[in-house]
């Protein structure tokens, strides 16, 4: 028996050790000669690709690299066997059960003499990798569109609150108008009522007086009156006061002539009262109506403050469940009321199909969608034209259309108003992200549809809503 030379039992040891640590890496390994075919694989290879021994025994090198990935794998793979090493490259692989297969990996040549006999490749699957950065990825976008949405939300509230800011101050200020010389027009009126019932004023007077009053007020009521015979009865009871020495008979006359009277009426008034104390009576009278002026201001100041909050309730459904059935007409009131201040001078027609059923909503975000697309048109129409809010019933759904005869979105525009950040408003009036907004509830909350066409002079946003709840 011939001894081996020890240096040669040496190499062989270690060539058996580079085999097993080949065998047992964790990273895929192949070495393909230059036709392409499989010179050896690992085990890490096999168990990923899912390739047998045999397998790999009658396949070359394309036959795992995915179709997008075979240009570009041509190339590389030709600088490999020109003897070039790759430092780094990606690519597709396909395992034997027709899955793609992300990898990344660096390749070098093996050379015998100056030939290139083989290409060493070691390979990394990095699905798992890329899976989490799409996850990333895919939390940092819905991060910054919810940020968009958000930011495009305080925007509309910061809107809407300077409009019901607005709103609120008419009414209110009416009310402390109202209110500021109450105590004094009161007073003043008792002082005069205290000098008639001295000077004798009978029941019957009391009760001639009080008439007079009531049916004066009763036929001013019928209607309103003409501004140019307030303004001819107002000159003369100014001069049938001033004839019977009767003080400030330009403010009695103002206030008497608004309310209805005329000189004949006076007459009556001065039959049934003394001579003495027929400036007090007109004093009384005079006051009598500006503490009804008052009363009715404060009335109707209050009663718009309380229909602002409420349409400010309803509009934000602060006190309701957040999935709701609703009548779709009653978010449409409210945003009309919310956005009063914008439509002063804009002609606004509803024709409402009051017969639609109750619809499935989620909280006030609907109202969110009439606000942007009312918002718009108002801008279309430059504050002033006409905006016709339609709903009605179509095949099983309810749809609302609100038009305006304003300007028009121009055709390149009208396919790009529902992309993030697109606007077609000059730079600082618009994110872009309101009719984003509303396609988003429109679509994904509300299982609806959202669309628009234009034409110069008339521009249709139509929403289509299921009236079933969506399953």
């Amino acid at each position: 028996m011939v001894e081996k030379d020890p240096a040669d039992l040496r190499l062989l040891e270690s060539e058996q050790r580079y085999q097993a640590v080949i065998e047992n890496a964790s990273d895929m390994i192949q070495s393909v000669r230059p036709d392409g075919t499989f010179e050896f694989v690992n085990r890490s290879w096999a168990d990923t690709l899912g390739y047998t021994a045999d397998d790999v025994a009658g396949m070359t090198v394309w036959d795992i690299i995915h179709p997008d990935s075979l240009d570009h794998c041509r190339v590389e793979f030709s600088k490999a066997i020109g003897g070039q090493p790759l430092e780094y490259f990606t690519a597709t692989f396909v395992t034997k059960d027709g899955r793609a297969v992300p990898v990344e990996g660096n390749a070098t040549s093996r050379l015998v003499g100056d030939e290139v006999v083989a290409t060493h490749t070691f390979i990394r699957d990095i699905t798992e990798r890329l899976h989490a950065q799409e996850l990333e990825e895919r939390n940092a976008r819905l991060e910054r569109d919810e940020r968009a949405m958000y930011l495009e939300k305080m925007a509309a509230l910061g809107k809407l609150a300077a409009g019901l800011a607005h709103e609120l101050n008419n009414p209110a200020a009416a009310v402390q108008r109202a209110n500021a010389g109450l105590r004094e027009t009161i007073e003043r009126r008792d002082r005069t009522l205290q000098r008639l019932t001295d000077a004798g004023l009978t029941a019957e007077g009391w009760r001639l007086l009080t008439e007079v009053l009531d049916e004066v007020q009763a036929s001013a009521a019928a209607g309103p009156a003409d501004p140019v015979a307030v303004g001819e009865a107002e000159e003369a009871i100014e001069s049938w006061l001033e004839s019977r020495g009767v003080d400030r008979a330009w403010e009695h006359a103002a206030t008497l002539s608004e309310a209805g009277f005329a000189v004949a009426d006076l007459e009556r008034i001065a039959a049934c009262v003394p001579a003495p104390v027929l400036a007090d009576a007109i004093d009384w009278t005079s006051g009598t109506l500006a503490l009804n002026e008052s009363a009715e201001t404060i009335a109707q100041g209050t009663r718009r403050i309380d229909e602002l909050v409420q349409a400010i309730k309803g509009y934000s459904h602060m006190d309701r469940a957040t999935e709701r059935d609703t009548d779709i007409h009653d978010g449409l009131d409210q945003t009309l009321v919310i956005l009063a201040h914008r439509l002063k001078d804009v002609d606004v027609a509803k024709r409402y199909d009051r017969s639609l059923p109750p619809l499935r909503v989620y909280g006030n975000t609907l109202n969110q969608v009439w606000t942007n697309i009312l918002d718009n048109a108002i801008d279309a129409v430059g504050g002033k034209g006409r905006i016709a809010i339609t709903t009605r019933s179509e095949d099983g759904r309810a749809v609302v259309e609100i038009e305006d005869d304003g300007v028009g979105i121009p055709a390149e525009s009208l396919r790009r108003i529902f992309e993030p950040f697109f606007t077609s408003k000059p730079q600082g009036q618009g994110t872009g992200l309101g009719l984003d907004v509303a396609w988003r509830i429109v679509t994904k909350e509300h299982a609806g549809t959202i669309s628009a066409e234009s034409e110069p002079g008339r521009t249709v946003f139509r929403v289509s809503l299921p009236i079933a709840p969506p399953a």
